[in-house]
């Protein structure tokens, strides 16, 4: 079962904190916090304290935006992909409570070590 809300999207390579915030900023609750961020051409995500928040550009333009929250509460498995030597792209799946599966793909050569550790840091504290 795959994700209702969202197709598999790209969200490119890790940034520095902040680089997309425009994109997010407005949606974070109180207390909450970026602790990884990745970003596509038009596509990506950002890690938080509290949950994954993913969006995807849409149409032409990209103006019109799709925002998909991943609460760490409801995320029950994860597989991360790494890039072999002919992938493009490393590709993380995350499997949610009520939800499926959401597939995204990050850049050739992304450090998968650092997404797993930041599941694991709240998966499995």
């Amino acid at each position: 079962m795959s994700n209702p809300f969202m197709d598999k999207i790209f969200v490119g390579n890790p940034v520095d904190i902040g680089t997309s915030a425009k994109r997010y900023s407005n949606l974070l609750m109180a207390g909450e916090e970026p602790t990884l961020e990745f970003k596509g051409l038009r596509d990506g995500m950002v890690f938080t304290n509290k949950r994954i928040l993913v969006w995807n550009a849409q149409g032409i333009t990209g103006k019109k935006t799709e925002v998909t929250s991943f609460p760490w509460r409801s995320i029950t498995a994860y597989a991360i992909e790494n890039s072999g030597t002919l992938d493009l792209d490393a590709e993380l799946k995350i499997c949610g409570s009520g939800w499926g599966v959401c597939e995204v793909q990050m850049t050739k050569g992304t450090d998968v070590s650092a997404v797993a550790e930041a599941f694991n840091s709240h998966l499995l504290a």
